[in-house]
């Protein structure tokens, strides 16, 4: 018996055999999977109050009181995905990395390449879901554009969302006094989550780079070393550097990147941005509910619909003869305990004023008759 391995079904099970890239907010804030059998996702958005009993009379019993109210949400979350081309030269040559003088057939090429796209479209997948993270997290909301695609997915009123940058709490002052302000931040976390304890801090670079730098810090950890904190960066995994531990709360400075094809630059090139807003302070807690649900996809009327993570589709023409591989998925993230997230914008952002500045000494560089050189748009 023949096995058709393009056969929707056994891409399925392949695909889930194929180790899955590291993806540091989702894996540490929305772990938790949810797979409708239908193209919309229905949730509820509550916030979460501190009402304490009253005291009566026994000759008068109790009142009645009102039960907290909630926000319903049914959402569509956007189809996002990709598909790869394949050309008879494609499984002709050699591939990249293969050995010159390999004897693998055609056939054994075409599913090596098709192992490979596999790989190349489910990392573009996790960068997206990383990102729709990242968005949610800094702004409160989500908005989906593409080609003939515009949605918002909205709860930036429920957004524990604030901004220091202008105070005299900012971290652009170097003297500062930032573990008051961790103290003060703990507190009115616990105040506004209903108890939860704030274990988990992520720092956009600056807002990293400006703890790193603050003078009363620094004195902190001169003189004492107590279980009170740990000042020992190290990397964590890809991307992701664990700076230090202050009372219980793991601080870590997410440094992972994506092409917004959204944003282009003078040549039409994608530019390059942060995943997570460089001057920001996210707040979280392990013990918050949360959930990354897949809306279902539904192919065509032989395969019919899935309620997966990843569905993947093969297709091909024989005038010219072209395969295709298609990799598609419809996620969104989803914060029951909105209060469990708390958003701070603690500095100004570093990086508009240090592009500018790179692109002045570029032009002096040239000018002077340099050619080589490499240039960091972010500072350590």
């Amino acid at each position: 018996m023949t096995i058709n391995i393009y056969d929707t079904r056994l891409m399925i099970a392949a695909l889930e055999k194929i180790p899955q890239p590291k993806r540091f907010l989702k894996d540490t804030f929305f772990a938790n999977e949810q797979r409708s059998t239908a193209e919309h996702i229905d949730f509820d958005v509550k916030k979460f109050g501190r009402t304490i009993s009253p005291f009566v009379s026994d000759k008068k019993g109790t009142s009645a009181v009102e039960r907290p109210g909630f926000d319903f949400r049914s959402f569509v979350p956007p189809t996002t995905g990709a598909h790869t081309v394949t050309t008879a030269a494609d499984v002709l040559k050699r591939g990249f990395g293969a050995n010159v003088y390999s004897n693998e057939t055609p056939t054994q090429r075409s599913a090596k390449i098709m192992q490979s796209d596999f790989m190349m479209l489910n990392r573009m997948i996790a960068r997206r879901e990383e990102w729709m993270i990242a968005r949610l997290m800094c702004t409160g909301k989500i908005i989906m554009q593409g080609d003939g695609v515009y949605q918002e997915l909205d709860l930036s009123k429920f957004w524990n969302l604030e901004d220091i940058s202008d105070t005299d709490q900012s971290f652009d002052d170097e003297n500062s006094d930032i573990i008051g302000f961790l103290d003060d931040a703990y507190a009115e976390f616990m105040r506004r989550s209903g108890g939860l304890v704030p274990d988990r801090i992520v720092l956009g670079h600056t807002a990293a780079r400006k703890i790193r730098n603050n003078k009363r810090w620094q004195d902190e950890q001169k003189y004492f070393k107590t279980e009170l904190g740990q000042w020992t960066p190290r990397w964590s995994q890809k991307g992701v550097k664990l700076v230090g531990l202050y009372m219980g709360m793991e601080l870590y400075e997410y440094l992972e990147w994506f092409l917004d094809d959204l944003d282009t630059d003078s040549e039409g090139n994608s530019i390059e941005k942060l995943m997570v807003d460089d001057n920001v302070m996210l707040m979280s807690s392990s013990e918050a509910i949360t959930e990354f649900a897949y809306g279902a996809i539904y192919l065509n009327r032989q395969n019919g619909i899935f309620a997966l993570p990843r569905v993947p589709h093969y297709w091909s023409d024989n005038n010219p003869a072209v395969d295709y591989l298609q990799l598609q998925s419809r996620p969104v993230p989803i914060p029951k305990d909105i209060d469990a997230f708390m958003t701070i914008k603690v500095c100004k952002s570093q990086l508009d004023i240090v592009k500018k500045e790179v692109k002045s000494s570029v032009k002096k560089h040239h000018k002077k008759g340099g050619t080589n050189g490499t240039t960091f748009l972010l500072s350590n």
